[in-house]
């Protein structure tokens, strides 16, 4: 009887996951790229705070190092752990992180074997992981322990939902033999002849089938061929994480799972009822089911629950008077302000979803006041009173406080900017 565990390591000997991207590409002017992985992010949206100290940083299942590395250009300063399974990943993440001018220490290790490390740590990445374990479950309590107890764990699992084409194929290369060894090139040409014989109208091929990487094994391997992965629903994640001690801080795509999106008014009043009284579990249960469109419930947790607090919105006077104004730090790149001095000269809108697209910002462009704030956090941090004299300054006629304030709390919902406590 084969063991799935050894099936995943030898595919990822064989294949480091992502180790089809060369050592020498980058990711630095891509905050696209750079949000997932930013641990400034969930900090913010915990504590309204962004850490100042550099972190300890833990990624768990490195592959050949592009998760490593975007952790380490998310989180300047961050000291680097990355483990994995398989031995070749980790010396390919080493070489890739080395050849980008970072540090990292790499472990081959398991996740189940994380105590080995002896350790704790300020943030934990657990990127396309946890759906592979036997029981998630006992894995986030690993991951938990191996916490800080400030610190937090952004993971994901696969959504049974989404998923369940893909695993249809995979079901179907099992009952064709190709799923009891290792991913071999026999395994590719059947999946390849398959595919190709459907016709190009059935929902199934649409769903699963992507002919420009025919050829490509990662993702012939972590789709048709992949041992191990399971689907879950929202309700067993929060299940997981109680069993963890964890508590859910969110979705990273957190503007992608509201119901209401996929919603035609007017809103008949039982669906009105149950939008603003189920539990965010349900929620985002209710989308899951309706939507299906997230492959991943990707999330994060950590042993500090986010406690209630007002939004910028009902925020007094005083409150205003103490809070300091910060651009996202993964925001600060070239092809952005590039954008943003353009729209300024030109005095049109300024759309951000090149830059978010996590968030709501392809339907909200920042316009003339908000890009000016955009502009004067770019090389610091500023007093929301002292940003408003600076925005005011440079219109004619001055800005009023409570215009600069609004722009202020929309750029905050989009991440764009943080609205934080000395």
């Amino acid at each position: 009887m084969f063991d799935p565990q050894d099936l995943i390591r030898q595919t990822y000997e064989d294949h480091p996951y992502q180790g089809a991207v060369p050592l020498d590409v980058g990711f630095r002017q891509d905050a696209v790229a750079h949000f997932p992985f930013a641990a400034a992010i969930p900090f913010y949206l915990r504590d309204r705070r962004v850490p100042t100290a550099p972190l300890d940083i833990l990624d768990v299942g490195c592959g050949a190092g592009v998760t490593t590395l975007l952790l380490a250009e998310a989180n300047p300063g961050g000291r680097l752990v990355a483990i994995d399974l398989s031995a070749k990943s980790v010396q390919r993440t080493v070489e890739r992180l080395q050849t980008q001018g970072y540090a990292v220490e790499g472990r081959v290790l398991a996740l189940e074997a994380i105590p080995e490390l002896g350790r704790q740590f300020d943030y934990i990445n657990v990127h396309e992981v946890l759906y592979l374990l036997t029981d998630p479950g006992l894995g986030l309590q690993r991951l938990a322990a191996a916490l800080k107890p400030g610190g937090i764990l952004r993971a994901n699992l696969h959504s049974v939902h989404a998923r369940a084409p893909m695993y249809r194929a995979q079901t179907l290369m099992a009952l064709l033999g190709w799923m009891d060894t290792a991913p071999t090139p026999a395994a590719y040409t059947a999946i390849r002849d398959w595919m190709g014989a459907l016709r190009d109208d059935l929902p199934f091929k649409q769903a699963v089938w992507r002919p420009a990487r025919a050829h490509d094994p990662d993702y012939l391997n972590n789709n048709f061929l992949f041992h191990g992965d399971k689907g879950f629903t929202v309700p067993q994640l929060f299940d997981f994480l109680s069993r963890a001690g964890l508590h859910f801080l969110g979705m990273v795509d957190r503007r992608g799972w509201d119901v209401s999106d996929w919603l035609t008014p007017p809103i008949p009043n039982r669906l009105a009822e149950f939008l603003a009284n189920a539990s965010t579990m349900d929620q985002l249960h209710a989308h899951d089911l309706l939507v299906g469109n997230h492959r991943l419930l990707d999330f994060w947790a950590s042993p500090v629950p986010k406690p209630a607090a007002p939004e910028p919105a009902a925020w007094s006077e005083e409150r205003w008077s103490q809070t300091w104004v910060a651009l996202n730090p993964i925001l600060r790149v070239e092809p952005l302000a590039a954008r943003l001095q353009k729209s300024l000269i030109a005095q049109e809108p300024l759309t951000l979803a090149d830059f978010l697209p996590q968030t709501v910002a392809a339907t909200a462009p920042a316009g003339w006041i908000p890009q000016l704030c955009l502009r004067c956090l770019w090389e610091n941090n500023l007093p929301a009173s002292e940003l408003a004299l600076q925005v005011a300054a440079r219109l004619s006629p001055p800005a009023e406080m409570l215009a600069v304030r609004r722009a202020l709390q929309k750029l905050e919902k989009t991440l764009a900017v943080f609205l934080t406590m000395p």
